[in-house]
């Protein structure tokens, strides 16, 4: 993350790719509804909020260091971060299931949606912070002050 404006923009890219899944989400409500019925939006709905709160956990939870200044605690973060994820995740799916008995195929598609986000994030090298010079070496990339 190289300096603490960089590192800074990262956090802020954050909530911009929530913003970004919640979108999509609200997209997916809309079509469940008009093509189905209010129950598979709102199944929709709880799949994507599953999503977008497990995810927005996660980065938060490893953005709590700056990979810049203390490489090796930002990597034990990220992998306790995930599997955090992975639990948090797990307990909010029995959740919806249990207490608000969501469909599942809706609840799913929701879900998915958040990762479309993702992905496509990641495709495009989000969250697109521009650097003073262009870096090819993929070390040099990760790990600017290494």
């Amino acid at each position: 993350m190289g300096n603490t404006h960089t590192f800074q923009q990262v956090r802020r890219a954050v909530f911009r790719l929530s913003i970004w899944q919640l979108g999509l989400t609200m997209l997916l409500v809309s079509l469940a509804a008009f093509a189905f019925n209010v129950d598979a939006a709102i199944s929709v709905l709880v799949g994507g909020i599953i999503g977008i709160l497990a995810g927005f956990y996660q980065a938060q939870r490893m953005l709590r260091i700056d990979a810049s200044l203390h490489q090796q605690k930002f990597m034990q973060g990220v992998w306790i971060s995930e599997a955090l994820k992975i639990v948090l995740t797990a307990a909010l799916f029995v959740v919806a299931i249990r207490l608000l008995e969501v469909e599942m195929v809706p609840t799913i598609v929701g879900y998915s949606g958040t990762y479309i986000i993702y992905w496509a994030a990641l495709g495009t090298n989000y969250p697109w912070v521009d650097t003073p010079i262009a870096i090819n070496n993929l070390r040099d990339r990760n790990w600017p002050d290494a």
